[in-house]
This record gives structure tokens, sequence and C-alpha cells, in this order.
């Protein structure tokens, strides 16, 4: 019987852990594993304060999850699209590399979107009577999905901060969407067309912790309180980790994929898939939950902690680009972008140029279930399908659509996903562990971070993850 390949690496990665020098020399003050913007933001703080830094990153880029699409006109975001208002850390960073931002809030106004659901786009002023519309009764000319939901769980948050999702009282919280909106009277029919139509969150309402939503909705609040602004980097958002890299005094190690990580009394060993050892006496692991899962420790991780990687799920997000080569939209009356209920999800209007508003192109996004039925297909018969759909919702369109761009984040073997998720009863059950340290090793990423989302999370626990190290060494 053959190995997997999972049993190969594993088995590979002990015994390379088996064959190292038993006094292997220090390389480093700190390992950081990860060269994307968490990793790589510890970094720069730790060499900042005169720690000698190696980072090793499997991919042959550096940004991790974010990845601005630079053969595209405007640098498209593939991965972390929004720099928020209350980003203080991730905004003061790219003003200390000389990073120039754009907002881009404004511009997501200039074109309607429209609802596209059974087959045919619905006009705005035939929607409160028709069929389809299974808004709740109050409701009827409201537009359908996620906003709408949210202004619902705005409406009904119970928590008073959104830093207390994880004090032990929240516990009660920690139950599904679905049991959330039936409390509020939703039928079957409504929660399907405002959750589970172009999710946010998870893949079905059952599936999600609605303790999350009342966490993100009570940060998205002090977001724009602060400052209503989606920023973007001009040249794409990839250029702040890239920025960081090139000003490190230590090396980054590209193409290294980490197979095993040991630790004694003395440092830590990172070995990689083809045998490369780094060792220092403390490391920072960025590395998203799903490849975690692949990396063999020794000695194990703590129980708690081993089960939160090899548990806790990440969502799914598919990106197709798309270039209109005429304004079609110009001839069927209706805007370029659309929400929908077919396997290329919600299509968005890109104006990424930095002095003009004009169309740069279309973006599709498709969100758990959907996203993995195009993942069944490959990237190419994918954004076909997304051609298609698009087609046969808008005729106009037919031969003026091509698809850019790709990018499936639970098939990067990097990342296997975007941002971490919940299902109901995780939260408080391993939430506490994801932070901690076990030994030598100490662990960041934007799913250790308890009090932020996104880019913002990321430094969030880089920060966290510094300190903790320099008070070690």
């Amino acid at each position: 019987m053959g190995l997997s390949r999972r049993t190969f690496v594993a088995t590979s990665a002990l015994a390379l852990a088996a064959s190292r020098p038993l006094h292997a020399k220090t390389e480093a003050d700190v390992i950081i594993i990860g060269a994307g913007l968490s990793g790589l933001y510890a970094a720069r703080l730790l060499a900042d304060e005169g720690a000698k830094v190696v980072v090793v990153e499997g991919r042959n880029r550096v940004g991790g999850r974010l990845e601005s699409y630079r053969h595209l006109e405007g640098s498209p975001e593939a991965g972390g699209d929004s720099i928020l208002g209350g980003y203080g850390r991730v905004r003061d960073l790219a003003d200390q590399l000389g990073l120039t931002v754009v907002n881009h809030r404004p511009r997501g106004r200039l074109s309607q979107t429209e609802i596209a659901l059974g087959g045919n786009v619905i006009p705005r002023d035939e929607w409160a009577a028709h069929p389809l519309n299974h808004m709740p009764a109050n409701a009827k000319t409201s537009f359908p999905g996620r906003r709408f939901f949210e202004s619902v769980v705005a409406a009904n948050n119970p928590l008073d901060a959104f830093e207390s999702w994880a004090d032990p009282e929240s516990k009660k919280y920690d139950r599904s969407v679905h049991a959330f909106l039936q409390e509020q009277g939703w039928s079957e029919e409504t929660i399907n067309l405002n959750y589970n139509t172009n999710i946010g969150r998870g893949t079905s309402a059952h599936d999600c912790s609605v303790l999350t939503w009342f966490f993100r909705i009570g940060w998205d609040k002090v977001q724009t309180d602060i400052e209503n602004v989606a920023l973007k980097v001009v040249g794409g958002n990839q250029s702040i980790p890239e920025t960081i890299a090139a000003q490190l005094p230590g090396d980054v190690h590209l193409n290294k994929p980490v197979a095993a990580i040991h630790q004694d009394a003395t440092g830590v060993d990172v070995i990689c898939e083809d045998g490369t050892t780094f060792r220092g006496k403390r490391v920072i692991n960025s590395t998203p939950l799903p490849p975690l899962r692949w990396v063999n420790f020794d000695p194990l991780l703590p129980a708690e902690k081993a089960a939160a990687i090899k548990m806790l799920p990440s969502m799914k997000i598919n990106k197709v680009f798309l270039t209109a080569t005429e304004p079609f939209w110009d001839d069927d009356g209706f805007g370029p972008g659309m929400w929908t209920d077919t396997p290329m999800g919600q299509v968005a209007v890109l104006r990424q140029l930095e002095n003009s508003t004009a169309v740069t192109g279309l973006i599709a996004r498709s969100r758990g279930i959907m996203a993995e039925k195009l993942d069944t297909l490959g990237s190419e018969a994918a954004q076909a399908l997304v051609i298609a759909e698009y087609e046969k919702l808008r005729p106009a369109a037919k031969g003026k659509l091509k698809a850019v761009g790709y990018k499936s984040w639970a098939k990067d073997r990097f990342a296997g996903g975007t941002w971490m998720e919940w299902h109901p009863g995780q939260v408080h059950m391993f939430q506490p562990h994801l932070a901690s340290s076990a030994g030598r090793i100490h662990f960041c990423g934007e799913h250790t971070a308890q009090s932020n989302r996104g880019m913002e999370a990321a430094a969030e626990s880089a920060e966290r993850c510094a300190f903790e190290v320099l008070d070690m060494l």
C-alpha cells in the first residue's frame, strides 16, 4: 500500500528531525515562519530592537494573503483589499514605509448593483412585488443580502463592546446564525435569500456562530466612526509586506515550505521540506491554520491547541477578474455589478486607477459552497462558467467579457482559505488557545487576534508576538 502525501511529508519530517546535528549552530535569535504581513511586521519590530531575525516562506513570493494582481490595470487585490478607518497600525506602517494610499470608498457608489435571481435581472421598480422577494413584510423594498442581514444583527447586538465577544458571559451567544434569525421571525426563504445567498461567513446559517457577527458588526462600526474610508496602497497592498522585506537586515528565504519544528532546551530547529534546517532561540509561526496541519511538531503541541488547529475552518472565497472590451451596460441599461444566486456570486465594479474613476474591470466573488463548486472545475473551466453565467443574465455582454485572473484561496496550499471561521460553540472552546505559545514557539496571524480583523488583526498579533519574544531573549 503506497504512502499518502501527508504521511510521506510527516515521515520525512521526522527523519529529517532525527538526522539533524545534536547541537546545531544557532543562526538567529528568532526564526519567523511566513512572509505575510503578520510575520514580516513581527520581524521588523524585532529587528528594530536589535534581534537577529531570519524569515522562512513556503511561497515563491512575499505577501501571504496580500496578493496584488499587477498584471491588471490598477493592481486589483486577490487578497486583502481594504485598509479601514481604524487600522491604526497598518496605516501608520504604510506611512513609515513611504507608501501612498487612495480612498476607494466613494467609488463603490458610482454604479448600481443589480439583483439577479432565478435566471433574470430584476429591475428595482419590480422588486417589491416580485415572487422571489422573500424579504420580511416590513422590508419588501430593501436590497437583499448581507447588508440587510447586518442591519438586523446591529439592531439586536447584545454586546456592550465588540471586545467582549471573548468574555465568559458571552458564551451563551456562541450559537448558530440560523437560531438567531429564527428568533427574529425569519422564514427559511428569508434566511436563504439574505444569508445563504452570497454568504458572508461559513457555508450556511447553520455552521456559523452568530457571536462572530456580533463582534464584527460592533467592530465595523468603530472603523467607520473613526473614518469612513476603504484605503488601498497605490501599486497594490502587497507593497506593504514587500517593502518591509526589502528593508529587513535579516534574510527572507523563499520556496522553503516547513515540514517540521523541533524544540529543545536551548533552541528550535525549523526543518523545511527540502531538508534545509534553520535554528533559532525562538520561533514565531504566522502560518494560517490549514497548512499548519501538515507541520510535524516535536514535542507535540498542547492538546487544546492541536485540536484548534485541526478543527477550525477557513472561509472559502474565489475571485474571477474580468475585463470588458466595451461598456455593454450602456446598451442594456443595467449597472455592470450584480448580486446573483449563481456560481459567480456577487460581481463588483473595479475602479482601481489613482486619478480616475473609470471602470478598470469587474470582479466576481464566489463564497462558501459556490466557491467549492468552482474549485471542482479547475481554473479555466471556472472562469468560463462565470462568463457564461454573466452572459445568460446579460445578453448584451456576450462576447465582450474576458477572464484575466483567477484566485482560489482554498486551493492555495499556503493558505487553505481566507480568514478563519467559527462554527457554533467553537469560540469559547478554542479562542483562548490560538494565541498561546508552546515552549519556544509563538503564534501570530489574523486568527490569533482578539480585537481586530483582516490586516489590522495580522498587525495586532505581530505586535503581541514580538513583545512576547523580546521578553524571552
